[in-house]
């Protein structure tokens, strides 16, 4: 890699390969090369494509970017150190690494005396030999070679001697980074920090590197501690995802080096990380985690009338930097603890509200106090309105008396879910303003699945657009705070998107079909209105 400025910090990406390893998460090729091309856009150093003598995903990575290199970023192929009693050159994973066409090759060794004898069954001396002859090997065919260190905290702390002598042996073999790794993840800022002040003070001239998991809550602290140290090459995980409690998250990583003055090649790029995470969710087909650090849709978010109050007087109140910076937002919630100052901050960003009843609003008193109580009448019965912004919208429209809603039911909506067979929704609406009615059937999906294929069924004639609404999230709970005499109110929460738009509504129920009957109309509602008046703007609500 080029020479830097002393302060900039390399990301290496290992989302493809150490990713892949979480619960839950299976990428396939096409996801392993969306990771690269990312990477290349926003400017991460390298990637590590995967493990090429594991699988055919893994292989068929490396041989499509073989034909279509990545134009910044470059591509890292990961394996072990060869085999114990295994002539380096008979070695079918070192070969697969040599064939695989990247510029970069990441080894793990053993750094652990204890890991060396009792897991890889092996002495001291060949352990050494195992890392210095594969790197040699590798050096020879002209690959760069980064060396991770597994264990190396674990390892200093049982025998600092050893550990520091694997360094060595990739150090003299060529390995152009000594990357140590806190395999499982139990160490702190302190002792990172310590260690990494030895091996610097030891290795002079060698770029450091640091890769930490999360089993601590610590992985990004431990990296911070690191590169005050004097680490200059940092190893995660785009939103931390991979094995047991995840690897260090970049989508946090990249804002603190930022913060403390650290230089990256996404320093320009720093308004797409919050885009990106959520990207990565949708990717990897996990839940978005909405209280993720810089990233999250609560990362910004205040609820409590003081803070928005204050927050409206001056962000810097309660907020440490501007979200817009990694391209979040500030979200003034609505529920039962708001003030009006809330609901003037609310109003200020509504997407359904015209300029001049928004100045309206925001003039009268009366007004911001019957939207008030709207809110805080449908939270008492059961409705969390902060986690869903598009009937937050709908209810301040609701208030004012301005909601003309598109859809009105003729009969309610009737559902045959027989135990072992096809669900069947029958709808009955009215497309007010037309006055044409529609007798649908649809079937699959469950109830609120078939209900939402009827619904768009009797609508799509009029409103051709809500064919394009997708279902990304679904989560139905009893909220907590119900008296246990009464009969458990089911709250759904039910979030869409469009490809453009992305918008969250809910409904409260003891029946939770309805619950999600009426939180489906309203973001049926919500998009009809969105689209009339907004045609050509993102939102996310």
């Amino acid at each position: 890699m080029a020479q830097r400025p002393e302060n900039y910090v390399e990301l290496y990406d290992v989302s493809p390969r150490d990713g892949d390893q979480a619960c839950g998460v299976n990428l396939s090729t096409d996801d392993k090369l969306w990771f690269a091309r990312e990477d290349d856009r926003l400017g991460i150093d390298a990637v590590e494509g995967g493990f090429p003598a594991s699988n055919d995903t893994d292989a068929l990575v490396f041989s499509t970017l073989a034909q279509e290199p990545l134009p910044r970023t470059q591509l890292a192929a990961f394996g072990m150190t060869r085999r114990k009693r295994t002539g380096v050159e008979h070695d079918a994973g070192i070969a697969a690494l040599a064939a695989a066409g990247t510029p970069i090759i990441t080894l793990v060794g053993k750094s652990s005396r204890f890991h060396v004898t009792h897991a890889l069954g092996t002495s001291v001396e060949e352990n050494c030999a195992m890392i210095r002859e594969s790197i040699e090997h590798l050096r020879a065919l002209h690959k760069q070679v980064f060396y991770d260190a597994e264990h190396f905290f674990d390892a200093m702390r049982e025998d600092s001697e050893h550990a520091l002598r694997t360094l060595e042996a990739a150090w003299q073999a060529g390995a152009s980074r000594l990357v140590l790794c806190d395999t499982n993840g139990g160490h702190v800022p302190e002792s990172i920090g310590r260690t990494v002040e030895h091996v610097r003070a030891a290795f002079r001239d060698a770029v450091i590197g640091i890769h930490t998991h999360n089993d601590r809550g610590l992985a990004v602290a431990n990296m911070r501690a690191a590169v005050q140290a004097g680490a200059r090459h940092v190893q995660g995980t785009w939103n931390g995802f991979g094995e047991r409690a995840g690897n260090m998250d970049l989508s946090q990583a990249v804002p603190n080096l930022v913060l403390d003055g650290y230089r990256t090649g996404m320093e320009n790029r720093l308004p797409e990380i919050t885009p990106h995470a959520h990207a990565v969710d949708r990717r990897i087909r996990q839940r978005h985690r909405p209280e993720q650090p810089f990233v999250g849709e609560r990362a910004f978010a205040h609820k409590g009338g003081m803070h928005a109050s204050a927050v409206a007087c001056n962000a810097a109140a309660y907020e440490f930097m501007p979200p817009e910076r990694v391209g979040n937002c500030r979200r003034i919630l609505g529920s039962k603890q708001s003030g009006l100052s809330n609901v003037r901050s609310i109003v200020e960003q509504a997407a359904l509200l015209d300029d001049a009843t928004r100045t309206q609003v925001l003039a009268d008193k009366n007004l911001q106090m019957r939207i008030l109580g709207k809110i805080k009448h449908l939270e008492s019965i059961g409705y969390s309105l902060d986690n869903a912004p598009a009937t937050l919208e709908l209810t301040i429209l609701r208030a004012l008396d301005l909601f003309h809603p598109a859809i009105a039911e003729v009969t309610p909506p009737h559902i045959d879910d027989d135990v072992g067979g096809i669900t069947r929704a029958i709808v009955h609406v009215r497309i007010n303003g037309s006055g044409n009615t529609y007798l649908e059937v649809a079937q699959g999906g469950g109830p609120l699945g078939a209900l939402e294929k009827a619904l768009k069924k009797a609508l799509v004639r009029t409103f051709p657009n809500v064919e394009s609404m997708q279902l990304e999230e679904y989560r139905s709970d009893v909220p907590p705070g119900i008296d246990p005499t009464m009969s458990a109110i089911i709250q759904v929460r039910m979030g869409f998107g469009d490809g453009t738009h992305r918008w969250c509504t809910t409904g409260a129920n003891e029946d939770s079909t309805k619950a999600g009957w009426d939180a489906l109309l309203d973001a049926i509602e919500y998009k009809i209105l969105l689209d009339a008046h907004l045609p050509d703007h993102a939102t996310n609500h």
